[in-house]
């Protein structure tokens, strides 16, 4: 607002005042202040700009609704973003400086990146500081609060872990092979992985849950992070003949480029892509190579659920894009924060905890609500699903598996 270089009139002022005083919904001179590090620039900045848009919609929404109350006071929200570059020495310099200097209330740490959440999950018990990750998927946070949960009591995980995405992988093969959609000559895999903890996770505990049913893994090729070569490897792949071959990466041009790549080599490997798909620029870049693709998890659909379209509105109104899955992920994940504080009437510590650990939201995304023994959210057809999708002609998308949320029936790519 404008500074008015005219006083108002004495009598005016104090109407004004008056006002304010019988306000029971006036705003005290405090904010809630929630802490946010993530990849704002850099290779992951993509998902750390989208998950940023998607957690300031929810904060503005709770703002303009309110805001939160505290000891029995209304305060508005105040978000603080700091940078981490996907790097985990800078996300624990970033953390630190939202604990210590800006004196957060709450911190959202790390938004995207499971190494760099590892690097600072341990301030949470340092300085009794409530933190949560949004996007982070390896196991390995969830394992360090079973094996410690009295030093790790603060920190929550609002995202599956790998071993959700392996078994969709698993058990969709175990559905279409069960069904006869799908006959594999020698029972063997190959992974293609991003040299990430993300990559890296899925690809071993897929591999693990098919070795146990007699499969034989040919090859697991890890790969920079954006790499957009895998000429060599595909060579190679293609005198091996594999059944199935699982890309895993959060580059959409790492995506694009394995799919015309895969394609010009003339490959018949069934394809399963984790992640990369519902970034969208990949059917623009990918085109009819992408046909008969399987993928997932399929989590944002705007075109066929009511949630998303809300979402995928309220996103492009604000900021002039369409909302992706990490739009999703940043609004629920702030949402869930912003619910805890409503529960818990009070910015302590040990409030917020316990209102953490009574999660029950449901959000875009589908219903979160925390494993008290490793403080992350279930997975499954009841909580937050993670369906298979396949990719038809003109890049529509069918979910295939599981049954209970398929929109359409699996077709060999040979069939479109």
């Amino acid at each position: 607002m404008k500074n008015s270089s005219k006083l108002l009139h004495s009598s005016t002022i104090g109407l004004l005042l008056a006002g304010v005083a019988a306000c029971p919904l006036a705003w005290s001179a405090q904010t809630v202040q929630i802490g946010v590090t993530g990849p704002f620039s850099g290779p992951a900045a993509q998902s750390g700009l989208a998950l940023r848009q998607g957690m300031e919609t929810a904060a503005a929404e709770a703002n303009e609704h309110g805001g939160l109350t505290v000891n029995g006071k209304k305060e508005k929200i105040k978000l603080l973003f700091e940078d981490t570059q996907d790097n985990p020495a800078q996300g624990v310099s970033a953390a630190q400086k939202l604990i210590t200097d800006n004196k957060v209330d709450f911190l959202i740490g790390d938004a995207f990146s499971t190494s760099v959440t590892v690097a600072e999950m341990d301030l949470s018990g340092q300085y009794k500081m409530p933190m949560m990750s949004c996007e982070p998927v390896g196991s390995i946070l969830s394992n360090k609060v079973e094996q410690h949960p009295d030093k790790y009591k603060y920190y929550w995980k609002a995202d599956f872990g790998s071993e959700a995405y392996a078994s969709t992988i698993f058990d969709t093969y175990k559905s279409l092979i069960k069904s006869g959609k799908f006959k594999p000559k020698s029972k063997t895999i190959a992974f293609i992985d991003e040299d990430t903890d993300y990559g890296r996770s899925i690809s071993a505990k897929a591999a693990k849950l098919f070795q146990q049913a007699g499969w034989k893994v040919i090859s697991n090729n890890t790969v920079a992070l954006g790499d957009t070569n895998f000429n060599t490897a595909l060579t190679k792949l293609s005198y091996r003949h594999p059944d199935v071959l699982v890309s895993i990466f959060t580059s959409a041009d790492s995506g694009i480029a394995l799919s015309h790549q895969f394609n010009e080599q003339g490959m018949q490997a069934s394809q399963f892509a984790i992640f990369y798909p519902s970034r969208p620029n990949f059917m623009n870049g990918a085109g009819s190579n992408a046909n008969g693709l399987l993928w997932a998890p399929l989590l944002f659909d705007p075109s066929q659920r009511q949630a998303d379209k809300v979402l995928n509105h309220k996103i492009s109104k604000r900021f002039n894009t369409s909302a992706t899955t990490d739009h999703a992920y940043g609004y629920d994940c702030m949402s869930i924060v912003l619910n805890a504080f409503k529960k818990a009437h009070s910015a302590q510590p040990e409030a917020l905890t316990k209102a953490m650990a009574g999660t029950d939201y449901k959000g875009v995304l589908g219903l979160y609500v925390f494993d008290l023994k490793n403080h992350t959210v279930k997975y499954g057809s009841d909580y937050i699903p993670v369906p298979t999708a396949q990719i038809r002609k003109g890049g529509k998308n069918v979910v295939v598996w599981p049954k209970k949320f398929a929109t359409g029936q699996y077709q060999p790519p040979a069939a479109q």
